[in-house]
C-alpha cells in the first residue's frame, strides 16, 4: 500500500483535483470580469507560482523542436480551452465545453498509435467510439436527433470550436513532448509566454478592464497559483510516483470536474448528461486497457 500511494503519486493526485475544479473556477472569475482579462489574471499568477517553485528553464540546452513546436502547442491549448470557458453563455454550456475537452485522454491513445509510440489491440476502437458516443449523449440526449444536435451546437459555436480545436492540440502536444523533449522542461516558460500572450489578445480586443473585489483578488490569487503548483507537482509525481495509478486517474477526470462544476455552478444535469460523462470515462479507459507502451 504504501508504494501503490506515496508522497509523489498523493501530490499528482492532487493535481488532478485541481484540473477537475479549474473549469468551473474560471466560468465563476469570468463572470465577474471580462473573459480575456479574467483568464490573463489568473494564469499570471500561475506563471508566477511555477517559476517560484521551479526557476527559469535553460532553453540553450533544450531541442529547438521541443521549445518551439511543443510550446506552441501548449500555449494554443491553454489559451482556446480557457477562453472557449470564459465564453461561454451558461453554466450548462460549461459542462458541454467540458466534456469536449476532455475527449483528449482517449485521442491522445489513438495520436500515439499513430505517432508508433503505443501497442494497441482492436479494442481501442470500441474505447474511441464509447467515448465520442458519450460526448453526443451530453450535448444531446437523443443522440440519433442529428438536426437537434446541431442546433445545440449553435448555440455557441465559437466556444464550442475552441474547445474541440483544444481537444485536439493536447494530445498533439502530449505525443510530440514525449518524442522531443528528452527529460527536459519548459512549462515555465510556456506558462509565462501564455500568461503575456493572453494579455495581448485582451489589449487587441480593446475589452474593458474591470478591476476585481478584494474578494476576487483572492479567488485570482488561488486558482493560479493551484494551476502553477498542479503542473509542477505533475512532472515531479511522473518522475517518482505511481505512474499506471496516476494515468488510470486523468481518465476520471470527465466525472471528477462534471462533479466539481455541478458544486461551485450550482447545476443540475440530466440524467442523460451523467451517463455520456460515464461513457467518455469508460471509453478512455477501454483505449487505455487496449495499449502498451512501444519500447
Amino acid at each position: 500500500m504504501h508504494t501503490l500511494l506515496n508522497k509523489p503519486t498523493l501530490i499528482g493526485l492532487s493535481s488532478i483535483l485541481i484540473w477537475a475544479s479549474l473549469v468551473a473556477v474560471v466560468k465563476l472569475i469570468s463572470e465577474a470580469l471580462s473573459p480575456i482579462s479574467a483568464i490573463a489574471l489568473i494564469y499570471s499568477f500561475s506563471a508566477v507560482s511555477i517559476l517560484a517553485l521551479n526557476g527559469w528553464p535553460k532553453i540553450q540546452s533544450m531541442p529547438k523542436a521541443y521549445v518551439w513546436g511543443c510550446g506552441l502547442l501548449f500555449i494554443l491549448y491553454e489559451i482556446l480551452f480557457l477562453s472557449s470557458v470564459a465564453l461561454s453563455h451558461n453554466h450548462e454550456q460549461v459542462l458541454i465545453i467540458a466534456m469536449i475537452n476532455y475527449l483528449w485522454p482517449p485521442l491522445t491513445i489513438i495520436f500515439s498509435i499513430f505517432a508508433q509510440q503505443l501497442h494497441y489491440r482492436y479494442s481501442v476502437i470500441i474505447g474511441f467510439v464509447l467515448s465520442i458516443l458519450g460526448l453526443m449523449l451530453v450535448v444531446n440526449p437523443n443522440i440519433f436527433d442529428l438536426q437537434h444536435f446541431g442546433k445545440v451546437l449553435q448555440q455557441n459555436p465559437l466556444a464550442y470550436s475552441l474547445a474541440f480545436i483544444g481537444a485536439l492540440l493536447w494530445p498533439c502536444y502530449s505525443v510530440l513532448t514525449k518524442k522531443y523533449a528528452q527529460g527536459h522542461n519548459a512549462v515555465p516558460l510556456f506558462f509565462t509566454i501564455t500568461a503575456i500572450a493572453l494579455w495581448m489578445i485582451h489589449f487587441i480586443l480593446h475589452e474593458p478592464f474591470i478591476f476585481p473585489t478584494l474578494k476576487l483578488w483572492g479567488m485570482i490569487v488561488i486558482a493560479g497559483s493551484l494551476v502553477g503548483i498542479a503542473y509542477s507537482n505533475w512532472n515531479q509525481s511522473l518522475q517518482f510516483g505511481n505512474m499506471k495509478l496516476l494515468i488510470l486517474a486523468t481518465y476520471f477526470i470527465p466525472i471528477l470536474s462534471s462533479d466539481m462544476s455541478m458544486l461551485l455552478l450550482d447545476v443540475s444535469p440530466e440524467l442523460s448528461f451523467w451517463m455520456g460523462t460515464i461513457l467518455v470515462s469508460i471509453g478512455a479507459l477501454i483505449c487505455w486497457k487496449s495499449t502498451s507502451e512501444n519500447i
